[in-house]
């Protein structure tokens, strides 16, 4: 290779990483974009919801307040209309009077009569008694208000003022006119109330208000006057606070609150920060996809168009067919493969329904999925189209899509192809049936075998009987009669493989023949009994066998000998000399179980799973001295299922292993009839 051929084969990578690092910082710039607009957003309408917030509880407050002056005018209005109805009131019957409005209303500091323009009485007198005689034709800060009552003739609030007394207070005046039948209305004088700020306040809901929220008021005693604080901290009406106007005939107050600062952080709604942070993380990781997008989107002034663009790409691009009705099956949107799927092409969609693009086997049955989402039902369907569309066979998940309340408001739907799958399981199939048709014709090939070898090797094993036994003549060679007993041992133990390759094979092939008869528990450990006794002496083994259930099982008397003895032969070949071996029974209610327990060797479960498969040994070094074919628990097993039973393995190694045939019982008489 040349040193520019070289050259540029390391040029290749080193350009594509600096264009993947590239890629990344513009997929992180534009995440970080979103994010942090998303942010601001959320903050803007943090701070419209504070002030929508803030704009309620003052025009709460500042109905409160306006309630409060009016209560008391009403209550000082009864009071004129008594003096009014009598022409007149006694200084006793004023004091009573008053007495009981100021214990009613605390917030009203004092009430004074004035006839004509001077007054006359002050309640309570004792703290008032110097305004006896005041005209206030000579006050000119309180004769306008007067005037304007006079003229009126309705109540007028003025202030807030000074009092004399100490403290603010608001005058509430209420005039009192003298009607006669012959005369109309004369002005006869006026009730004067004031009424002080600080109680206005806590009974209006001002004070707590202000422990709450930075809340400030600013009022002035007329419209010719600089506005005072009234209460809170002035610093509020500096910002840029939520005010609320509360007029009055001589001026007007100004309730404010200041809107809290979000700052320029992130928002402490978790919800709208962990909403903002997956949509960047989103946007940042789709680059290619938001790229396209990314000049459509940068018109939109609405957050829910740019959300609604995302979406429809989203499920423009997917790889599965979707679609979206409405609640009576018309269509709303479909994707470019819902239209290539259902051959819909260039045709319009929109607010048109499937009859229109289906045949009407295929219309009824989704028209019915249709009707089981409307109920609120997710509906899986698999159906055969045939070969008239895209998808010849498909799996359909039709969803109801539902509002925050509940109620189902569309009909969402995915369609999947699946004919590669299908086309798949019909090949499987027929591949199953091939090895099943193969696994057969290996069974009825063992089992034809096997009973091919069976006639030479019963002659072999009956001559080299004859010679161990010198029926002819003794044998002058000892060599000659060991020669005669491995023949003898090595024919048995290859006729006894293929007796058990034949009832594997018979089984498997299915021309095992099963007796279904009542089968004795005692009878069965009777039959079993010698074989068994001779099994264990040879190898020095404790046998105990006891028939504990004494009652019948449903079962074939011959194969569950056979299985029985192939477990006792496990047992005593694979346990030590001297070992113990218990064959016992158990009734189980509805079953009986034959159980048979050693502590030999054992097993691990995953020897156990092992053993169970047919011509499979155990590698440990006491099996390998005892030998076998490796098909005897196997056989077992295939028995005992063709009668219906089942098997129960339990080993742990060096230990020992417990192995169970359970059988089910006999119907009872009462029972068969009933069936």
């Amino acid at each position: 290779m040349s040193s520019s051929q070289l050259a540029r084969s390391e040029q290749v990578p080193l350009s594509t990483g600096i264009k993947y690092v590239l890629i990344g910082i513009a997929a992180l710039a534009i995440a970080a974009a979103i994010f942090f607009a998303g942010e601001r957003l959320n903050r803007e309408r943090a701070d419209a919801a504070a002030r929508g917030t803030l704009t309620s509880e003052l025009r709460s407050l500042a109905n409160n307040l306006r309630m409060e002056i009016e209560k008391s005018v009403d209550l000082g209005r009864g009071l004129a209309a008594v003096i009014a109805a009598n022409k007149g009131i006694s200084a006793a019957a004023f004091a009573e009077s008053c007495a009981d409005l100021l214990l009613e209303e605390p917030k009203i500091r004092n009430i004074a009569l004035v006839v004509g323009s001077k007054i006359v009485d002050n309640c309570p007198l004792s703290e008032n008694r110097g305004t006896i005689g005041v005209d206030l034709r000579e006050r000119p800060d309180q004769w306008p208000s007067f005037e304007r009552m006079r003229k009126s003739g309705e109540p007028d609030v003025a202030g807030p003022v000074n009092l004399v007394q100490g403290g603010w207070a608001i005058i509430a005046r209420i005039p009192i006119f003298i009607r006669t039948a012959s005369r109309p209305p004369v002005f006869w004088g006026a009730l004067s109330m004031p009424i002080e700020i600080d109680g206005l306040f806590a009974q209006s809901g001002m004070t707590d208000a202000a422990q709450l929220i930075h809340l400030a008021i600013r009022g002035n005693r007329n419209a010719t006057l600089a506005p005072e604080i009234l209460i809170g901290d002035p610093a509020v009406f500096d910002g840029n606070p939520v005010v609320m106007e509360v007029p009055f005939p001589d001026g007007a107050w100004y309730l404010a609150a200041q809107v809290p600062v979000f700052g320029s952080g992130f928002t402490t709604d978790s919800t709208l920060h962990l909403a903002t942070l997956l949509a960047a993380s989103t946007c940042g990781a789709m680059f290619f996809v938001v790229a396209v997008y990314t000049d459509r989107r940068r018109r939109l002034e609405a957050e829910a168009n740019r959300n609604r663009d995302l979406l429809h790409a989203f499920m423009e691009n997917a790889p599965v067919a979707m679609y979206v009705k409405d609640v009576d099956g018309y269509y709303i949107d479909l994707n470019a493969e819902a239209r290539r799927a259902f051959q819909i092409g260039e045709r319009p969609y929109v607010g048109h329904k499937l009859d229109e693009f289906f045949e009407k086997a295929i219309a009824r049955d989704l028209a019915d999925g249709d009707i089981r989402a409307r109920a609120g039902e997710v509906v899986r369907t698999e159906r055969n189209t045939g070969l008239r569309q895209a998808y010849p066979w498909e799996r359909e998940i039709k969803f109801p899509v539902l509002d925050k309340n509940g109620k189902v408001v569309a009909i969402g739907g995915y369609v999947f192809d699946i004919t590669a799958g299908k086309e798949a399981e019909v090949q499987l199939v027929r591949a199953l049936r091939a090895a099943e048709e193969a696994n057969r014709a290996k069974s009825e090939f063992l089992a034809t075998m096997s009973h091919e070898l069976r006639t030479p090797l019963n002659a072999i094993i009956g001559f080299s009987e004859v010679i161990r036994r010198e029926v002819f003549g003794p044998i002058e060679n000892a060599a000659y009669q060991g020669y005669a007993d491995d023949i003898h041992a090595s024919g048995q133990q290859l006729l006894d493989l293929l007796g058990g390759i034949i009832d594997l094979s018979a089984v498997e092939s299915g021309r095992i023949e099963v007796k279904h008869e009542a089968v004795n528990s005692a009878d069965l450990l009777a039959d079993c009994r010698a074989i068994v006794e001779v099994m264990t002496q040879e190898r020095q083994h404790r046998l105990r066998m006891a028939d504990d259930a004494d009652c019948a099982c449903l079962g074939d008397r011959r194969l569950l000998r056979q299985a029985l003895l192939n477990l006792a032969s496990n047992a005593a070949k694979y346990t030590r000399k001297g070992g113990e071996i218990d064959i016992s029974t158990r009734d189980d209610g509805a079953s009986v179980a034959f159980c048979v327990v050693d502590n030999g060797i054992g097993m691990t479960s995953e020897d156990i799973e092992r053993a169970m498969q047919p011509f499979t040994r155990l590698g440990d070094t006491m099996r390998a001295e005892v030998g076998g074919s490796g098909i005897g628990l196997t056989l077992v097993q295939r028995l005992v299922e063709a009668m219906g039973g089942r098997l129960h393995i339990e080993s742990r190694p060096g230990i020992g292993t417990r192995v169970e045939i359970i059988m089910p019982k006999p119907a009872r008489p009462e029972e068969a009839t009933a069936s």
